[in-house]
Protein backbone atom coordinates (compact mmCIF):
# COMPACT_ATOMS: atom_id res chain seq x y z
CA UNK A 1 0.00 0.00 0.00
CA UNK A 2 2.98 2.23 1.22
CA UNK A 3 4.55 1.46 -2.50
CA UNK A 4 0.93 2.37 -3.94
CA UNK A 5 0.67 5.67 -2.29
CA UNK A 6 4.11 6.63 -3.42
CA UNK A 7 3.10 6.20 -6.80
CA UNK A 8 0.27 8.39 -6.74
CA UNK A 9 1.59 10.86 -4.94
CA UNK A 10 4.71 10.75 -8.12
CA UNK A 11 1.84 10.59 -10.60
CA UNK A 12 0.25 13.61 -9.17
CA UNK A 13 3.44 15.23 -8.86
CA UNK A 14 4.31 14.74 -12.51
CA UNK A 15 0.02 16.01 -13.36
CA UNK A 16 1.21 19.63 -11.55
CA UNK A 17 4.20 20.01 -12.93
CA UNK A 18 3.16 19.41 -16.53
CA UNK A 19 0.55 21.13 -16.23
CA UNK A 20 2.43 23.96 -15.38
CA UNK A 21 5.03 23.46 -17.98
CA UNK A 22 2.23 22.89 -20.36
CA UNK A 23 1.85 20.10 -23.45
CA UNK A 24 0.33 17.59 -21.27
CA UNK A 25 -2.14 14.92 -22.71
CA UNK A 26 -4.60 13.31 -20.58
CA UNK A 27 -6.85 10.13 -21.95
CA UNK A 28 -9.64 8.76 -19.41
CA UNK A 29 -11.30 5.55 -20.13
CA UNK A 30 -13.84 4.17 -18.33
CA UNK A 31 -15.02 -0.31 -18.41
CA UNK A 32 -18.50 -0.55 -16.51
CA UNK A 33 -20.00 -4.19 -16.49
CA UNK A 34 -23.30 -5.41 -14.35
CA UNK A 35 -25.07 -8.79 -15.20
CA UNK A 36 -27.34 -11.08 -13.29
CA UNK A 37 -25.52 -14.36 -13.54
CA UNK A 38 -28.31 -17.02 -12.33
CA UNK A 39 -25.67 -19.21 -11.43
CA UNK A 40 -23.72 -17.53 -9.48
CA UNK A 41 -23.41 -17.92 -5.24
CA UNK A 42 -21.82 -16.08 -2.73
CA UNK A 43 -21.13 -16.89 0.85
CA UNK A 44 -25.11 -16.64 1.85
CA UNK A 45 -26.64 -18.49 -1.14
CA UNK A 46 -27.47 -17.37 -4.58
CA UNK A 47 -26.13 -13.94 -5.67
CA UNK A 48 -26.98 -13.26 -9.36
CA UNK A 49 -26.52 -9.61 -8.69
CA UNK A 50 -22.79 -8.99 -9.82
CA UNK A 51 -20.74 -5.44 -10.97
CA UNK A 52 -17.26 -4.47 -12.11
CA UNK A 53 -16.01 -0.95 -12.62
CA UNK A 54 -12.80 0.71 -13.90
CA UNK A 55 -11.68 3.68 -14.45
CA UNK A 56 -7.92 4.22 -16.37
CA UNK A 57 -5.98 7.58 -16.47
CA UNK A 58 -3.02 7.53 -18.69
CA UNK A 59 -1.05 11.04 -18.93
CA UNK A 60 2.09 11.84 -20.53
CA UNK A 61 4.10 15.15 -21.34
CA UNK A 62 7.59 14.76 -23.04
CA UNK A 63 9.37 11.90 -22.05
CA UNK A 64 7.04 11.26 -18.79
CA UNK A 65 3.91 8.87 -18.75
CA UNK A 66 1.97 7.67 -15.48
CA UNK A 67 -1.47 6.03 -15.17
CA UNK A 68 -3.88 4.90 -12.96
CA UNK A 69 -6.86 2.43 -12.94
CA UNK A 70 -9.37 2.97 -10.21
CA UNK A 71 -11.56 -0.61 -9.69
CA UNK A 72 -14.52 -2.23 -7.86
CA UNK A 73 -15.42 -5.29 -8.30
CA UNK A 74 -18.19 -8.17 -6.38
CA UNK A 75 -16.50 -10.70 -8.65
CA UNK A 76 -13.35 -11.63 -10.81
CA UNK A 77 -14.10 -12.67 -14.39
CA UNK A 78 -11.73 -15.73 -14.18
CA UNK A 79 -14.20 -17.68 -11.28
CA UNK A 80 -17.40 -16.08 -12.44
CA UNK A 81 -19.94 -17.95 -10.82
CA UNK A 82 -18.56 -16.63 -7.24
CA UNK A 83 -20.21 -13.40 -6.06
CA UNK A 84 -17.83 -11.83 -3.42
CA UNK A 85 -19.06 -11.22 0.12
CA UNK A 86 -17.08 -7.82 0.30
CA UNK A 87 -16.82 -5.92 -3.03
CA UNK A 88 -13.08 -5.01 -3.19
CA UNK A 89 -12.32 -1.30 -4.42
CA UNK A 90 -8.66 -0.49 -4.69
CA UNK A 91 -6.23 1.23 -6.75
CA UNK A 92 -5.89 -1.81 -9.28
CA UNK A 93 -3.07 -0.71 -11.48
CA UNK A 94 -0.36 2.43 -11.12
CA UNK A 95 3.07 3.11 -12.53
CA UNK A 96 5.12 6.29 -13.69
CA UNK A 97 7.64 5.95 -16.46
CA UNK A 98 10.44 8.03 -17.94
CA UNK A 99 11.94 7.64 -21.07
CA UNK A 100 14.26 9.92 -22.89
CA UNK A 101 15.95 8.50 -26.24
CA UNK A 102 18.54 5.42 -25.20
CA UNK A 103 17.01 4.52 -21.67
CA UNK A 104 13.96 4.58 -19.90
CA UNK A 105 12.99 3.67 -16.35
CA UNK A 106 8.79 2.62 -15.13
CA UNK A 107 7.97 1.85 -11.45
CA UNK A 108 4.45 0.22 -10.94
CA UNK A 109 2.81 -2.10 -12.71
CA UNK A 110 3.68 -3.50 -16.41
CA UNK A 111 3.75 -6.50 -18.35
CA UNK A 112 6.99 -7.76 -19.78
CA UNK A 113 8.50 -10.29 -21.99
CA UNK A 114 12.09 -12.23 -21.67
CA UNK A 115 13.50 -13.28 -24.99
CA UNK A 116 10.53 -15.36 -26.72
CA UNK A 117 9.22 -16.06 -23.23
CA UNK A 118 10.78 -19.20 -22.74
CA UNK A 119 12.41 -17.45 -18.97
CA UNK A 120 9.56 -15.04 -18.75
CA UNK A 121 6.57 -13.77 -19.77
CA UNK A 122 3.95 -11.75 -18.15
CA UNK A 123 1.49 -9.60 -20.98
CA UNK A 124 -1.84 -9.56 -21.41
CA UNK A 125 -3.87 -12.05 -22.89
CA UNK A 126 -7.09 -11.07 -23.07
CA UNK A 127 -9.10 -13.58 -24.89
CA UNK A 128 -8.28 -15.97 -21.70
CA UNK A 129 -9.17 -12.79 -19.06
CA UNK A 130 -5.27 -12.68 -18.40
CA UNK A 131 -4.20 -9.46 -16.81
CA UNK A 132 -1.51 -9.97 -14.77
CA UNK A 133 1.37 -7.42 -14.08
CA UNK A 134 4.65 -7.34 -12.73
CA UNK A 135 4.76 -4.87 -9.21
CA UNK A 136 8.03 -3.32 -9.45
CA UNK A 137 10.57 -1.93 -11.79
CA UNK A 138 12.14 -2.02 -15.03
CA UNK A 139 14.77 -0.46 -16.58
CA UNK A 140 16.29 -0.44 -19.87
CA UNK A 141 19.26 0.93 -21.84
CA UNK A 142 20.60 1.13 -25.88
CA UNK A 143 23.84 2.31 -27.01
CA UNK A 144 25.41 1.09 -29.73
CA UNK A 145 24.81 -2.48 -30.44
CA UNK A 146 23.81 -3.05 -27.13
CA UNK A 147 20.30 -3.44 -25.54
CA UNK A 148 19.95 -4.17 -21.95
CA UNK A 149 16.65 -4.80 -19.61
CA UNK A 150 16.24 -5.41 -15.97
CA UNK A 151 13.09 -6.21 -14.09
CA UNK A 152 12.05 -7.16 -10.42
CA UNK A 153 9.09 -7.34 -8.43
CA UNK A 154 6.13 -9.35 -7.79
CA UNK A 155 3.27 -11.27 -9.36
CA UNK A 156 -0.19 -11.75 -8.12
CA UNK A 157 -3.11 -13.70 -9.00
CA UNK A 158 -6.48 -11.42 -9.99
CA UNK A 159 -8.04 -13.56 -7.08
CA UNK A 160 -4.94 -12.94 -4.42
CA UNK A 161 -4.93 -16.47 -4.13
CA UNK A 162 -0.69 -16.66 -5.45
CA UNK A 163 1.96 -14.62 -5.99
CA UNK A 164 5.26 -15.23 -6.95
CA UNK A 165 8.42 -12.91 -6.61
CA UNK A 166 10.39 -12.29 -9.69
CA UNK A 167 13.50 -10.93 -11.19
CA UNK A 168 14.65 -11.05 -14.43
CA UNK A 169 17.10 -9.72 -17.14
CA UNK A 170 18.34 -9.51 -20.34
CA UNK A 171 21.52 -8.37 -22.81
CA UNK A 172 21.28 -8.68 -26.51
CA UNK A 173 24.39 -7.43 -29.01
CA UNK A 174 24.78 -7.15 -32.72
CA UNK A 175 27.40 -8.72 -33.62
CA UNK A 176 26.56 -8.30 -37.20
CA UNK A 177 24.06 -5.50 -38.77
CA UNK A 178 20.63 -7.36 -38.26
CA UNK A 179 22.21 -9.84 -36.67
CA UNK A 180 22.19 -10.65 -32.48
CA UNK A 181 23.50 -12.72 -29.67
CA UNK A 182 21.48 -12.48 -26.20
CA UNK A 183 21.07 -13.90 -23.01
CA UNK A 184 17.76 -14.07 -20.87
CA UNK A 185 17.57 -15.20 -17.30
CA UNK A 186 15.33 -15.52 -14.57
CA UNK A 187 14.29 -16.13 -11.20
CA UNK A 188 10.81 -16.92 -9.96
CA UNK A 189 9.96 -17.62 -6.18
CA UNK A 190 6.69 -18.41 -4.55
CA UNK A 191 5.26 -15.82 -2.71
CA UNK A 192 2.27 -17.47 -1.09
CA UNK A 193 1.69 -21.35 -0.64
CA UNK A 194 -0.10 -22.72 -3.94
CA UNK A 195 -3.82 -24.14 -2.84
CA UNK A 196 -3.19 -27.20 -4.57
CA UNK A 197 0.00 -29.48 -4.45
CA UNK A 198 3.28 -29.24 -2.53
CA UNK A 199 5.02 -26.12 -3.02
CA UNK A 200 7.74 -25.53 -6.01
CA UNK A 201 9.58 -22.91 -4.57
CA UNK A 202 12.75 -21.08 -6.18
CA UNK A 203 13.13 -21.94 -10.14
CA UNK A 204 16.40 -20.40 -11.71
CA UNK A 205 16.40 -20.40 -15.67
CA UNK A 206 18.56 -19.06 -18.09
CA UNK A 207 18.62 -18.94 -21.92
CA UNK A 208 21.01 -18.08 -24.84
CA UNK A 209 19.39 -16.61 -28.80
CA UNK A 210 20.27 -16.04 -31.84
CA UNK A 211 18.56 -14.04 -34.36
CA UNK A 212 18.84 -12.07 -37.52
CA UNK A 213 17.45 -10.87 -41.24
CA UNK A 214 19.20 -11.03 -44.38
CA UNK A 215 17.16 -9.72 -46.94
CA UNK A 216 14.18 -12.21 -47.58
CA UNK A 217 15.44 -14.49 -45.00
CA UNK A 218 14.81 -14.38 -41.06
CA UNK A 219 15.56 -16.84 -37.88
CA UNK A 220 15.89 -17.08 -34.16
CA UNK A 221 17.00 -19.54 -32.16
CA UNK A 222 16.53 -19.68 -28.15
CA UNK A 223 17.86 -22.57 -25.81
CA UNK A 224 17.45 -22.35 -22.09
CA UNK A 225 17.68 -24.54 -18.85
CA UNK A 226 15.42 -24.44 -15.72
CA UNK A 227 16.94 -25.02 -11.88
CA UNK A 228 14.32 -26.04 -9.58
CA UNK A 229 15.67 -25.14 -5.89
CA UNK A 230 12.79 -26.41 -3.98
CA UNK A 231 12.33 -25.07 -0.54
CA UNK A 232 10.15 -26.95 2.11
CA UNK A 233 7.34 -24.24 3.63
CA UNK A 234 6.15 -24.57 7.27
CA UNK A 235 2.74 -26.30 5.52
CA UNK A 236 4.66 -28.76 3.42
CA UNK A 237 7.19 -30.24 5.21
CA UNK A 238 8.34 -32.76 2.69
CA UNK A 239 11.35 -31.96 0.99
CA UNK A 240 11.51 -33.40 -3.02
CA UNK A 241 14.46 -33.14 -4.84
CA UNK A 242 16.20 -30.48 -7.17
CA UNK A 243 14.94 -31.14 -10.30
CA UNK A 244 16.09 -29.62 -13.68
CA UNK A 245 14.12 -28.50 -17.21
CA UNK A 246 15.25 -27.71 -20.43
CA UNK A 247 13.24 -25.86 -23.37
CA UNK A 248 14.69 -24.96 -27.08
CA UNK A 249 12.72 -23.02 -29.80
CA UNK A 250 13.48 -22.14 -33.23
CA UNK A 251 11.96 -20.50 -36.67
CA UNK A 252 13.53 -20.09 -39.86
CA UNK A 253 11.19 -18.29 -42.60
CA UNK A 254 11.71 -17.40 -45.78
CA UNK A 255 9.39 -14.26 -47.40
CA UNK A 256 10.25 -13.96 -51.32
CA UNK A 257 7.50 -11.90 -52.77
CA UNK A 258 4.25 -12.84 -52.50
CA UNK A 259 5.63 -16.09 -50.83
CA UNK A 260 5.89 -16.87 -47.04
CA UNK A 261 7.51 -19.94 -45.75
CA UNK A 262 8.15 -21.14 -42.56
CA UNK A 263 10.28 -24.07 -40.30
CA UNK A 264 9.29 -24.22 -36.84
CA UNK A 265 10.66 -26.33 -33.86
CA UNK A 266 9.88 -26.57 -30.12
CA UNK A 267 11.21 -29.07 -27.18
CA UNK A 268 9.81 -28.42 -23.83
CA UNK A 269 11.18 -30.73 -20.93
CA UNK A 270 9.60 -29.54 -17.54
CA UNK A 271 10.06 -26.59 -18.77
CA UNK A 272 6.90 -24.42 -16.54
CA UNK A 273 8.55 -21.90 -13.90
CA UNK A 274 4.45 -20.49 -13.39
CA UNK A 275 5.18 -17.55 -15.31
CA UNK A 276 6.88 -18.10 -18.85
CA UNK A 277 5.08 -19.16 -21.87
CA UNK A 278 7.59 -19.89 -24.75
CA UNK A 279 6.01 -20.06 -28.77
CA UNK A 280 3.81 -22.70 -29.32
CA UNK A 281 4.89 -23.31 -32.78
CA UNK A 282 1.35 -25.02 -33.82
CA UNK A 283 -1.66 -23.19 -34.30
CA UNK A 284 -2.61 -20.65 -31.46
CA UNK A 285 -5.36 -21.76 -30.16
CA UNK A 286 -3.58 -25.13 -29.14
CA UNK A 287 -2.65 -25.80 -25.27
CA UNK A 288 1.32 -25.46 -24.75
CA UNK A 289 2.58 -28.60 -22.93
CA UNK A 290 5.80 -27.06 -20.76
CA UNK A 291 6.20 -30.62 -19.30
CA UNK A 292 6.62 -32.29 -21.70
CA UNK A 293 6.00 -31.17 -25.19
CA UNK A 294 7.73 -31.32 -28.72
CA UNK A 295 6.94 -30.30 -32.33
CA UNK A 296 8.42 -29.55 -35.75
CA UNK A 297 6.29 -27.99 -38.83
CA UNK A 298 6.48 -26.11 -41.80
CA UNK A 299 3.72 -23.36 -42.73
CA UNK A 300 3.33 -22.34 -46.25
CA UNK A 301 1.70 -18.99 -47.28
CA UNK A 302 1.00 -17.39 -50.78
CA UNK A 303 -0.68 -13.38 -51.37
CA UNK A 304 -2.67 -13.02 -53.95
CA UNK A 305 -2.97 -9.17 -55.62
CA UNK A 306 -5.63 -9.56 -57.61
CA UNK A 307 -8.48 -10.15 -55.92
CA UNK A 308 -6.71 -9.92 -52.32
CA UNK A 309 -6.53 -13.56 -51.74
CA UNK A 310 -4.34 -15.51 -49.10
CA UNK A 311 -4.16 -19.48 -49.20
CA UNK A 312 -2.17 -21.14 -46.42
CA UNK A 313 -0.92 -24.53 -45.07
CA UNK A 314 0.58 -25.99 -41.95
CA UNK A 315 2.05 -29.60 -41.79
CA UNK A 316 3.55 -30.80 -38.15
CA UNK A 317 4.46 -33.60 -36.20
CA UNK A 318 4.13 -33.36 -32.16
CA UNK A 319 4.59 -35.37 -28.95
CA UNK A 320 2.80 -34.70 -26.20
CA UNK A 321 3.13 -37.26 -22.49
CA UNK A 322 4.46 -39.71 -24.69
CA UNK A 323 1.72 -39.62 -27.22
CA UNK A 324 3.17 -38.91 -30.95
CA UNK A 325 0.22 -37.64 -34.01
CA UNK A 326 0.26 -34.41 -36.86
CA UNK A 327 -1.94 -31.37 -37.06
CA UNK A 328 -2.78 -30.75 -40.33
CA UNK A 329 -4.82 -27.23 -41.26
CA UNK A 330 -4.95 -25.13 -44.50
CA UNK A 331 -7.39 -22.47 -45.34
CA UNK A 332 -7.54 -19.26 -47.30
CA UNK A 333 -8.85 -15.71 -46.66
CA UNK A 334 -10.62 -13.28 -48.87
CA UNK A 335 -11.08 -9.99 -48.48
CA UNK A 336 -13.22 -7.02 -50.52
CA UNK A 337 -14.03 -9.63 -53.29
CA UNK A 338 -16.68 -7.26 -55.87
CA UNK A 339 -16.34 -4.99 -53.18
CA UNK A 340 -18.24 -6.43 -51.03
CA UNK A 341 -17.66 -9.81 -50.14
CA UNK A 342 -14.90 -10.94 -47.15
CA UNK A 343 -14.88 -14.66 -46.92
CA UNK A 344 -12.48 -16.96 -44.81
CA UNK A 345 -12.10 -20.81 -44.14
CA UNK A 346 -10.06 -22.94 -42.55
CA UNK A 347 -10.16 -26.66 -41.50
CA UNK A 348 -7.79 -29.20 -39.79
CA UNK A 349 -7.15 -32.65 -38.32
CA UNK A 350 -5.05 -32.97 -35.18
CA UNK A 351 -3.71 -36.85 -34.15
CA UNK A 352 -2.03 -36.20 -30.67
CA UNK A 353 -3.53 -37.92 -27.74
CA UNK A 354 -6.73 -38.57 -30.03
CA UNK A 355 -8.44 -37.37 -33.04
CA UNK A 356 -9.97 -33.91 -33.20
CA UNK A 357 -11.57 -32.43 -36.05
CA UNK A 358 -11.78 -28.78 -36.77
CA UNK A 359 -13.39 -26.33 -39.12
CA UNK A 360 -13.91 -22.42 -38.71
CA UNK A 361 -15.36 -19.95 -41.28
CA UNK A 362 -16.97 -16.87 -41.56
CA UNK A 363 -18.80 -14.53 -44.20
CA UNK A 364 -19.28 -10.62 -44.33
CA UNK A 365 -21.86 -9.31 -46.87
CA UNK A 366 -21.85 -5.49 -47.41
CA UNK A 367 -25.19 -4.77 -48.99
CA UNK A 368 -24.11 -1.16 -48.88
CA UNK A 369 -21.31 0.54 -47.78
CA UNK A 370 -23.26 1.10 -44.12
CA UNK A 371 -25.11 -2.15 -43.86
CA UNK A 372 -23.72 -6.06 -43.70
CA UNK A 373 -24.37 -9.39 -42.91
CA UNK A 374 -21.77 -11.58 -41.18
CA UNK A 375 -21.88 -15.00 -40.35
CA UNK A 376 -19.23 -17.14 -37.88
CA UNK A 377 -18.65 -21.16 -37.57
CA UNK A 378 -17.01 -23.12 -35.58
CA UNK A 379 -17.11 -26.29 -35.56
CA UNK A 380 -15.05 -29.16 -32.98
CA UNK A 381 -15.33 -33.03 -33.11
CA UNK A 382 -13.04 -35.35 -31.32
CA UNK A 383 -13.06 -38.60 -29.86
CA UNK A 384 -11.08 -39.23 -26.46
CA UNK A 385 -9.55 -42.48 -25.29
CA UNK A 386 -12.63 -44.44 -22.91
CA UNK A 387 -15.21 -41.98 -24.34
CA UNK A 388 -18.16 -40.73 -26.52
CA UNK A 389 -17.80 -39.04 -29.57
CA UNK A 390 -17.98 -35.19 -28.67
CA UNK A 391 -19.16 -32.63 -31.28
CA UNK A 392 -19.50 -28.65 -30.62
CA UNK A 393 -20.86 -26.75 -32.73
CA UNK A 394 -21.38 -22.67 -32.51
CA UNK A 395 -22.78 -20.34 -35.44
CA UNK A 396 -22.83 -16.69 -34.84
CA UNK A 397 -24.96 -14.07 -37.18
CA UNK A 398 -24.44 -10.41 -37.00
CA UNK A 399 -26.61 -7.47 -38.86
CA UNK A 400 -24.79 -4.54 -38.39
CA UNK A 401 -25.05 -0.55 -39.56
CA UNK A 402 -21.73 1.16 -39.66
CA UNK A 403 -21.07 2.89 -37.49
CA UNK A 404 -24.40 2.89 -35.21
CA UNK A 405 -24.75 -0.41 -33.79
CA UNK A 406 -24.94 -4.34 -34.51
CA UNK A 407 -27.28 -6.80 -33.15
CA UNK A 408 -26.19 -10.31 -33.18
CA UNK A 409 -27.56 -14.07 -32.04
CA UNK A 410 -25.03 -16.94 -31.14
CA UNK A 411 -26.35 -21.01 -31.27
CA UNK A 412 -24.21 -23.28 -29.57
CA UNK A 413 -24.87 -27.07 -29.94
CA UNK A 414 -23.60 -29.81 -28.74
CA UNK A 415 -23.43 -33.77 -28.02
CA UNK A 416 -23.17 -33.29 -24.32
CA UNK A 417 -26.08 -31.67 -22.90
CA UNK A 418 -25.92 -28.16 -20.99
CA UNK A 419 -29.00 -26.61 -19.15
CA UNK A 420 -30.73 -30.18 -20.11
CA UNK A 421 -30.51 -28.82 -23.69
CA UNK A 422 -28.17 -29.57 -26.58
CA UNK A 423 -29.03 -26.20 -28.37
CA UNK A 424 -28.69 -22.84 -26.39
CA UNK A 425 -29.10 -19.23 -27.84
CA UNK A 426 -27.36 -15.94 -26.43
CA UNK A 427 -28.02 -12.18 -28.58
CA UNK A 428 -27.14 -9.25 -28.31
CA UNK A 429 -27.35 -5.48 -29.35
CA UNK A 430 -23.94 -3.39 -29.40
CA UNK A 431 -24.26 0.22 -30.30
CA UNK A 432 -20.97 2.24 -30.94
CA UNK A 433 -21.04 5.90 -29.36
CA UNK A 434 -18.63 8.49 -30.26
CA UNK A 435 -15.08 8.67 -29.89
CA UNK A 436 -14.46 4.63 -29.79
CA UNK A 437 -17.23 4.46 -26.65
CA UNK A 438 -19.74 1.44 -26.83
CA UNK A 439 -22.75 0.04 -25.19
CA UNK A 440 -23.42 -3.77 -25.20
CA UNK A 441 -26.82 -5.53 -23.60
CA UNK A 442 -26.92 -9.33 -24.48
CA UNK A 443 -28.39 -12.13 -22.64
CA UNK A 444 -28.88 -15.87 -22.66
CA UNK A 445 -27.41 -19.00 -22.25
CA UNK A 446 -23.73 -19.99 -23.13
CA UNK A 447 -21.80 -23.81 -22.40
CA UNK A 448 -18.95 -22.25 -20.95
CA UNK A 449 -15.57 -25.15 -21.40
CA UNK A 450 -11.95 -24.35 -22.36
CA UNK A 451 -10.31 -21.62 -24.24
CA UNK A 452 -7.27 -21.63 -25.50
CA UNK A 453 -5.02 -18.67 -26.99
CA UNK A 454 -1.54 -18.31 -27.69
CA UNK A 455 -0.50 -21.59 -26.01
CA UNK A 456 -2.37 -20.79 -22.93
CA UNK A 457 -5.88 -21.92 -21.47
CA UNK A 458 -9.18 -21.78 -19.11
CA UNK A 459 -11.73 -23.09 -18.30
CA UNK A 460 -15.26 -21.22 -17.96
CA UNK A 461 -18.43 -22.57 -16.19
CA UNK A 462 -21.48 -21.69 -18.29
CA UNK A 463 -23.38 -18.58 -17.79
CA UNK A 464 -27.17 -18.26 -17.73
CA UNK A 465 -28.74 -14.55 -17.69
CA UNK A 466 -27.74 -11.05 -18.92
CA UNK A 467 -25.24 -8.49 -19.46
CA UNK A 468 -24.58 -4.76 -19.94
CA UNK A 469 -21.96 -3.42 -20.69
CA UNK A 470 -19.92 0.23 -21.31
CA UNK A 471 -16.70 0.87 -22.34
CA UNK A 472 -15.95 5.04 -22.18
CA UNK A 473 -13.73 7.33 -23.68
CA UNK A 474 -13.25 10.89 -23.01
Amino acid sequence: MRIRALLLAALAATWVWAEEAGGFTLQATSDLLWQHNLLATGPAGPAPGQYQAALMLVGSRGPWTGGITLRDVNFFRQAPNATLDQPQARIYRAYVKYAPERWSLQAGDFNALVGRGLVLSVVENTAILKEDTIRGAEARWRGGRVETHLLGGTVALEDGSQAWRVAGGEATVEYLEGHRLGIHLSTVQDALLPAFGPPVGLRQCRSASASGKARALDYYAEVGRMAFRDQQAPLFPVPVDPRRGRGAYGNLSFHPGAWFLMAEYKNYRNFDNALNNPPLADRDTEKNDLFDGAGRRLFAQYAFREPDLTVFASAGRYSEEASAGHNLYGGFKLQDAFSRLDLAWTCGLRTVQYLEKRTDASLTWRFTPLWSLGLTLSDKRNRPPGSDPCQQTDLTAQLARSPKFAVYIIQQRGSVPVFDATRLYYGGLRINLARGSDLELSGGRLRGGEVCAGGQCITLPPFKGWKLAAHLRW
